[in-house]
């Protein structure tokens, strides 16, 4: 895949060879676009931080939250670009921010899935609930770290070749990373359904209660077009690095704005809007647990038999259950 010339030494459009055509991009960022962006993932914000609070469920709001945040910063920077696009700290911030905000996104895909087989039933899951989101959150931070130290190499790289070729390899190890991890994610949570649809009779009732309900099953269909499209910007991106700085990918807008910007702002949306406060909850199911979901009366016991104290939660971890007053 071909490269086009980048004018490294510009810093400011003017005579050739310091033009647009010339830059990384090849573009004006647009900027109606990048605003509403902008706007967008800042709005989103709001409801996540107020939710989260309100219900008790800080990490998973908190998760995505912050991942808006990044993103709202990112757009921030191309809206810098639009004026400039050879402007330095504009497109650090972009490159940076945007390469590693939909990690956050993922993390609070991968909160759901500890929760769900509590939910339904831990037997019929491969390894125990617990250990989910150890497992999953630790390999998205590893990914995170990837494409942020790569994504600030490659934007502060300026001139120097070998520091911006070391950055981009990060990044593209950081995503790979991320495809990989959302892949191990995707095969446990479709061979816990497969197993829990074959074994529905001795499904709990209180489980069964919750399924029937509309609004979680708008909330696992939510969950699921949040994977979908994390997962197709990531493979997005892998694509649009691997070619290089310049390559015609990367100097596609319409290609990066619809599979990096309305990608992330649908699954930042669905989340939002079917949150796990409102939509997964039910009375007499479920005690107080870490984060998002529920922890069964026998999780309970199962911790307090190995600590030899009363299962307590963290006051930061908490999270809120409806009752049946």
């Amino acid at each position: 895949m071909g490269k086009h010339f980048v004018a490294e030494n510009c810093t400011a459009i003017g005579p050739a060879p310091c033009t647009v055509e010339n830059t990384i991009y090849g573009y004006y960022p647009n900027l109606g676009l990048n605003a509403f962006f902008v706007a967008a993932f800042a709005a989103l914000v709001i409801p996540q931080i107020i939710i989260g609070t309100w219900k008790k469920q800080y990490f998973y709001s908190y998760a995505i939250a912050c991942g808006c945040i990044g993103e709202a910063i990112g757009y921030g920077g191309r809206v810098m670009m639009h004026s400039n696009p050879y402007k330095d700290i504009a497109f650090t911030i972009q490159i940076s921010c945007l390469i590693f905000s939909p990690a956050f996104i993922a993390a609070g895909i991968y909160l759901v899935l500890k929760h769900i087989v509590r939910a339904f039933g831990e037997e019929r899951s491969r390894i125990p609930a617990r250990y989910y989101t150890w497992i999953f959150i630790t390999c998205d931070w590893i990914s995170l770290m990837l494409q942020a130290i790569g994504g600030g190499m490659a934007g502060g790289a300026k001139d120097n070749v070998s520091k911006r070729n070391m950055g981009t390899n990060l990044m593209i190890i950081g995503i790979v990373w991320q495809v990989g991890t959302l892949i191990v994610f995707a095969c446990l949570v479709t061979d816990y359904a497969i197993r829990t649809s074959r074994s529905w009779g001795i499904v709990s009732a209180d489980a069964k209660n919750l399924f029937a309900r509309r609004s979680f099953k708008g909330f696992l269909v939510a969950v699921a077009v949040a994977f979908i499209t994390v997962f197709l910007r990531c493979v997005y991106r892998i694509a649009e690095m691997v070619g290089g700085w310049a390559n015609p990918i990367m100097r596609d807008e319409t290609g990066f704005v619809i599979m990096e910007g309305f990608m992330i702002l649908i699954a930042a949306s669905v989340l939002t809007l079917f949150h796990p406060g409102f939509c997964f909850s039910q009375p007499g199911l479920a005690q107080k647990s870490p984060m998002l979901g529920s922890i069964s009366s026998s999780d309970v016991a199962q911790n307090e038999a190995e600590k030899g104290v009363s299962a307590r939660q963290p006051r930061f971890l908490r999270v809120s259950r409806q009752t049946s007053e």
